[in-house]
Order: C-alpha cells, then sequence, then structure tokens
C-alpha cells in the first residue's frame, strides 16, 4: 500500500488572541461579546481579507489566519493593532479589548481546511510572549519583512518557548510610526540597555519638563560603565567619567534680558539644547533638573565634573531686546579649565531655532561626534515658525515646573493661545498634556480618568504631527498614563520609544524602572533606576522609592535603607517611603529601629494599611513579601 503523501506547503501564519479576555467576560459577558463582534466585522475581518489572507481557526479569544506573504501579514497586523488602540482609546482601561498578534513564516501541514506544524506552533507561542498591543515577529518572517514595511524591528533576543526545541528569535514591530531601519541582528536589545522611574504626586511637573538625553543604542560595556557610575552617585560617591562616550552638562544660560521675569526664556533655550544634544549617539547629556542649582550657585569646573560625573561643560548667555537675539556660548573641558570653543550668536528673534541649530552643531563639532542621519533628521527639524508661540510654551513650561494649582491653570491658558497661533505646534500639544497630567496627579480634578484620557489624547495629537523633537516627551507621557492605569506593558512599550528617540530621558528611565518593578523584573528595575540617577542625580524623591522597593524586593537590603534614606532627606513626609524603610528595617531584624520607623509611618497616615501595600506588584508573592516586612516592624 502507497503511503499516503502529507500536503505541505510554506506560509506566513498570523496567531491573535485578546489579553485578559476572562476578565473581560467576568465583567461583562453580553458587553464583552458585542464589542468582539464589532471589533471582527468592522476592523480584524476585514483587515485579513484585504491582505488576501483566510482564517483557518477560531476560538472564543483568539484566531489563526494564513497568508501567502510575511509582508502583508505584518502590514495586515500593525493595521490592525493600529485601529484598535484609536478605538479603544476612549474606553476605560477595564474595558478596553486588546490584542496580541504573532507572525511566523514556517512549513505548515495542511489537512483539509486546518493547518498543522511547528510553522503554527511557533507563532501561537510569539503572540503569548508578545506585549499586549504589539506584534512580535520570528526570525524567518523578519528576514523577508526587512526593509519593505514601513515599521521598524526592534530586536527583542532568543526566547525559549514551549514545546518547541530551540529559542525562537524575536523581533517586535514598532507601531509608533513609519521608519525603514530595522534593528541589526545581535544588537543588545532595549530591553536589556535601559530603565527607570515611579510617578510623584508632588513632583510630577518637574520630571514632565526635564525629558534629557544621552547613551543612543550603547554597547554592552558602556552601558556596564554607566550601570556602575549611577551606583557610585546614588551610594553618596564620585561617579567616575565615560571616556567613551562625551559625557557632558549645559549649565543654565544666563538671562541678561533684563529682569528675573525673563528668566523662563533663557531657561527654555538652555532646555532645547540639551534635548536636542540628547538625541546624538556620541553624547550623554545630564538632565536639566540636574544642572538647575548651578543657576543660583559659583561652581568651579571641576566641582561641576565631580558632582555631575562629565567632562565636559556647556554655559552661555542670552540677551533679547527690540526683536533682536544675541547668544553667547562655550565650551570647555570641565576637570582641565580648557576652552574647547566659544561663539557668539546674532540675529533677530525668529532665528531662535537657527541660531539653537548652529550652537548644537558646534558643540558636536567640536567634541568630534559622528552624526547619523537619522539624527541630523530628529534634531534638527524645525518646531513653529511662530516665536510667539515658542515664548507661550516656553513661559508655560516655567509655571509647571512650579506644581501650583493657579500656574498650572496660566499654564493650559498659555498653551491654548499658542496653538491658535500655530495649530500644528507638537511641542504645544506635550505641554498640554503635561499640564493635564500634572492636574490629575495631584488632585486638582474631580475626573482622574477624564484627564488621563485627555493626557494621552493630547500626548497621541504630538506624535501624529511627526515633530522629533517632541516625539521623545509624547512618549514618555503616554507610559506615565499607562503605568497610572496598572498597564505596565504598554508603559514599557512607551518608555522605550521614548528612550529611542532621546537615549539620556531620566524621566522615561525612571518610568521604566517603576513598570519593570511592579511586573517583578527586579534587576532590570534597579539598572533602570540607577540610570535614571545617573541622568539626573537629583531626580525626584519617588524615584527613589522605585529603587528602594525593587532593592527591598530582591533581598538588597542594606541598599534599600540607603536609597529610602536619602530620598527621605529630600522628601521626610513621604509615607511610602517610610513604609519601604520600615519593611527592610523589619526584614533585617533591626526589631528597635523597625518599630521606630513605623512610628514615623504612623505619625504621618494615622490610617495606613498594610494590605494596601505593594499591590500594585503583578506577582502576588512579591505582594505579600512587601506586607510581610511592615509586620515584622510592628505594623
Amino acid at each position: 500500500m502507497t503511503p499516503e503523501i502529507v500536503q505541505r506547503r510554506l506560509a506566513a501564519i498570523f496567531a491573535a488572541d485578546i489579553v485578559g479576555f476572562s476578565r473581560l467576560m467576568g465583567a461583562d459577558e453580553e458587553a464583552t461579546l458585542a464589542r468582539l463582534k464589532a471589533l471582527r466585522t468592522e476592523v480584524i475581518d476585514p483587515a485579513i481579507a484585504s491582505h488576501h489572507g483566510r482564517i483557518f481557526k477560531t476560538t472564543g479569544d483568539g484566531l489563526l489566519a494564513e497568508f501567502t506573504s510575511v509582508v502583508a501579514a505584518a502590514q495586515c497586523a500593525a493595521k490592525i493593532q493600529i485601529e484598535m488602540a484609536s478605538r479603544g482609546a476612549a474606553d476605560p482601561a477595564e474595558r478596553r479589548i486588546v490584542l496580541r498578534i504573532g507572525i511566523n513564516l514556517g512549513d505548515i501541514i495542511i489537512e483539509g481546511d486546518d493547518v498543522y506544524g511547528d510553522g503554527v506552533n511557533i507563532a501561537a507561542r510569539l503572540e503569548g510572549i508578545c506585549e499586549p498591543g504589539g506584534v512580535a515577529i520570528s526570525a524567518s518572517a523578519y528576514e523577508q519583512v526587512r526593509d519593505k514595511i514601513a515599521y521598524r524591528c526592534v530586536d527583542r533576543g532568543e526566547h525559549a518557548v514551549k514545546n518547541i526545541a530551540r529559542p525562537v528569535h524575536v523581533y517586535a514591530l514598532d507601531l509608533s510610526g513609519p521608519g525603514s531601519a530595522a534593528a541589526a541582528p545581535g544588537k543588545l536589545s532595549l530591553p536589556e540597555r535601559r530603565g527607570a522611574w515611579r510617578r510623584a504626586s508632588a513632583g510630577i511637573a518637574v520630571l514632565l519638563v526635564a525629558a534629557v538625553a544621552g547613551l543612543f543604542f550603547a554597547p554592552p560595556e558602556f552601558a556596564k560603565r554607566v550601570r556602575s557610575s549611577a551606583a557610585a552617585l546614588v551610594a553618596g560617591k564620585p561617579a567616575g567619567i565615560s571616556d567613551s562616550r562625551a559625557a557632558i552638562a549645559v549649565l543654565p544660560f544666563a538671562n541678561q534680558s533684563g529682569g528675573e521675569k525673563r528668566d523662563y526664556f533663557s531657561d527654555g533655550i538652555t532646555e532645547d539644547i540639551i534635548n536636542a544634544l540628547g538625541r546624538f549617539s556620541g553624547v550623554m547629556v545630564i538632565a536639566r533638573n540636574a544642572v538647575q542649582e548651578y543657576k543660583s550657585r559659583n561652581a568651579t569646573g571641576e566641582e561641576i565634573s565631580r558632582e555631575l560625573g562629565v567632562r565636559y561643560v556647556v554655559q552661555g548667555s542670552v540677551r533679547e531686546a527690540d526683536g533682536r537675539l544675541r547668544v553667547a556660548v562655550e565650551l570647555s573641558d570641565a576637570a582641565s579649565g580648557t576652552l574647547l570653543w566659544s561663539e557668539r550668536y546674532e540675529g533677530e528673534g525668529k532665528q531662535v531655532f537657527e541660531i539653537q541649530d548652529r550652537i548644537v552643531k558646534n558643540i558636536v563639532g567640536a567634541l568630534a561626534v559622528k552624526l547619523t542621519r537619522l539624527e541630523q533628521q530628529r534634531v534638527f527639524a524645525k518646531p513653529t515658525e511662530s516665536l510667539q508661540a515658542y515664548d507661550l510654551v516656553l513661559r508655560a513650561r516655567e509655571l509647571i515646573s512650579r506644581s501650583e494649582r493657579s500656574a498650572n491653570r496660566e499654564a493650559r491658558e498659555m498653551i491654548e493661545q499658542a496653538l491658535k497661533l500655530s495649530p500644528k505646534y507638537a511641542e504645544a500639544y506635550v505641554q498640554l498634556a503635561a499640564a493635564e497630567l500634572q492636574r490629575t496627579g495631584l488632585g486638582w480634578t474631580e475626573n482622574p480618568e477624564a484627564g488621563l484620557r485627555r493626557g494621552e489624547e493630547l500626548a497621541r495629537q504630538a506624535l501624529a504631527l511627526e515633530e522629533p523633537g517632541a516625539n521623545a516627551r509624547a512618549h514618555a507621557l503616554l507610559a506615565r498614563v499607562y503605568s497610572s492605569n496598572g498597564q505596565f506593558d504598554r508603559a514599557l512599550v512607551e518608555a522605550d520609544r521614548a528612550i529611542e528617540q532621546n537615549v539620556s530621558d531620566a524621566f522615561a528611565d525612571a518610568l521604566r524602572g517603576e513598570a519593570l518593578l511592579w511586573l517583578g523584573r527586579l534587576d532590570e528595575s534597579i539598572a533602570a533606576s540607577e540610570a535614571a540617577h545617573r541622568f539626573d542625580p537629583r531626580i525626584d524623591p519617588d524615584s527613589g522609592f522605585t529603587l528602594a522597593m525593587a532593592y527591598y524586593t530582591a533581598v538588597r537590603y542594606k541598599e534599600a535603607l540607603a536609597a529610602a534614606d536619602t530620598a527621605l532627606a529630600l522628601a521626610p513626609e513621604y509615607v511610602y517611603l517610610h513604609a519601604v524603610r520600615a519593611a527592610t528595617l523589619g526584614q533585617m531584624g533591626n526589631v528597635e529601629e523597625a518599630r521606630n520607623a513605623a512610628d514615623q509611618l504612623r505619625r504621618r497616615d494615622p490610617f495606613f494599611r498594610i494590605e494596601l501595600f505593594g499591590t500594585r506588584f503583578v506577582d502576588a508573592e512579591l505582594k505579600a513579601k512587601a506586607q510581610d516586612g511592615l509586620r515584622k516592624a510592628g505594623l
């Protein structure tokens, strides 16, 4: 008898699944099924059909489809996820339907209308490890789509998956916007390179306007030196200066326009130069927040070099009068005091962006920093043609940094004026989103959920304008929104995107550290928070809580205590810092000190409830561990 020949062919397999389907059904079964049916008939099925795909299996919460083209499968997946995100933006987080999609190119077995084999299994496994709202593809699929689709492919490294003998190399589509550059195989993946912070209610405004620069696609050995330097800073030791990349601090430019009321303009130019420099891969730039104290303090170059861990210092002055602008700037070697370059720029006020560009080009030229084409596009794009709109946004930035309710209201009014003058000004949308999130975080609105949705909407409006300078800050604000909602996977994605745009961004680093903490990825969280402190040693105390909590959970109690004490010196009334300090002392067996710490906590919050501490942890065991230390402290 002739054996039956098994029918095989090569195909692109598309696997999709709903995140948290059981939870959605448990909350409202009928409404969930109705919304899912609408999404299938209006978004998912039409997209698959229009890209010449065939659905060959469905389950209650997912489906499998076959495509003859990997490019078509990837384009279909991107279209579906972008449409899903747009439709779900207005839904409360607990009702939002979110997909994971995995795509693999492999050999499949055909039996009637059904499909089997490792080609299908790998696609299903990719879907399982994909980030919510994302698209994960295998190496075989990547080789077919690279340079052929309008989305970057981010290397996520190798993953061991169930029932597959060999590790699967995974790539993720970056759906934040078109881009032809594909991540090169073998490069260290972004989650392994970077990380960072937790939300502060009292200090969120400072961080929202202090997103900065550095370490773009840093090689592993350099990343190790940065983490070592960060650890030294956290421990209160001088940080070594990296001789691999140019570490630089841009000190606040002196205001020579007459009167403190014009400080916002010179401060705004300083911040814009910091942000622009931060988008170069060959430069590490210290955050604006960290250099602000030198505005009112005379310090030698050697002191600045030692305190901030930098080799180079930029200083300057700004004078604006009668429609004319004069900017003087100099670059020096901080340790030796040697002046490397200086220049004076003059022009009409509307030439402010051109002058900033020339300053940045001359700085990187003096440091012999090589620019990639992408970096040039990111840095030298023009944000707006309206000097008046620019001036209004700079004034709003300064008002937001005060963390005052009346100042916040005034800032929002100014930004609305700026948008009337320049409706496509991306930075204005970013700052309006920052103001919305500030008043939400500080309790200045009766509907926090609406405030978060408004912040998300404004950040996405900024991204839609595709202005490179504003993109990093917009992605960081989205990370803030998702972290506030407990959507830590989505927060990681947005923090990653912010860091790709501006790789010394202490704010995005800190947000990533926060998300990693609650996901239980403790070593990554610690590295992330330490990186945030490297770029901004004076970052808000709330990031100190993230670092202390990560050390505590990782059973690094001495480091947890040191981090909590350092943060408490800046924020002595911060209840949760007292909580992590008490828990740490409880676990260390320091009975008397632990009880004293518990007393300090009770004095500040007599109604503190242990069962609410650590509830953001996804892992129930980590939550229990957090609370166990407090019980040992006598609470």
